[in-house]
């Protein structure tokens, strides 16, 4: 059976044939462009919050916290990562223990102008 081709030259057999299969890869392409999407923008936000620059009063208490964690002998604190954003210091790098983690904590509040102490504190195993 032959079936009618139309003025373009194209055969309407064959497009329904691989319409079908090109279909089911639409999904896949779709979810593959929006994971580079999602991807670009949490990379690019991620490196926004990296290059932010501490304003002066932000430094001081970052270097506060930082002074503090070399005073104390209880615990080393010598790997830890002191970053300030209004008033908001952010805990980062490795502690020895949980004890040594929360103590870190307890030491950024003892600093004037801390308004909170986010903690990204990981204990080394």
């Amino acid at each position: 059976m032959a079936f009618p081709v139309y003025a373009g030259g194209m055969d309407i057999s064959s497009s329904s044939r691989t319409g079908g299969k090109s279909m089911k890869f639409v999904p896949q392409v779709i979810a593959a462009k929006l994971f580079i999407i999602f991807s670009l923008v949490l990379g690019c936000q991620t490196i926004t919050e990296m290059t932010r620059i501490e304003s002066d009063k932000d430094a001081a208490i970052s270097k506060a916290v930082k002074e503090n964690f070399l005073k104390d002998k209880a615990v080393d604190l010598t790997d830890v990562n002191v970053r300030t954003t209004d008033g908001s210091v952010d805990l980062s790098g490795t502690v020895s223990s949980l004890e040594a983690r929360e103590h870190a904590v307890k030491l950024a509040w003892r600093v004037a102008g801390v308004q909170a102490v986010v903690n990204h504190l990981e204990v080394k195993k």
